[in-house]
């Protein structure tokens, strides 16, 4: 599975200069550190740091499925259009709509 790549701004990761080689090429899980295979990793797709280094996170399950619901959850305090009695933003729904992709 591939994180869409609209959402992955909204989905926090680590740090780069904090993680392991291993996290930053996406043999383990960027947040719990789990090894990874093709069946188990999900992809968070590229990330270019401000000085070019290109960077391949991926994530076990489990931890993603915490990471887009925290953003998920998040998101109205830092959303103007979700704030009050309207609807989510496409934005939201978006990330609420992965979440359910994401179950076991």
């Amino acid at each position: 599975m591939v994180v869409p790549a609209t959402l992955v701004p909204h989905v926090p990761l680590p740090r780069l200069e904090l993680l392991s080689d291993a996290r930053t090429r996406g043999a383990e899980c960027v947040w719990g550190g789990e090894r990874l295979t093709i069946g188990t990793a999900i992809d968070l797709g590229k990330h270019v740091t401000a000085d070019g280094f290109s960077w391949f996170p991926r994530a076990c399950l489990r931890c993603t499925r915490s990471a887009v619901r925290a953003a998920r959850d998040n998101h109205p305090a830092r959303c103007p259009e979700c704030r009050g009695p309207t609807a989510p933003c496409s934005t939201r729904q978006a990330l609420h709509d992965l979440l359910l992709e994401l179950r076991p």
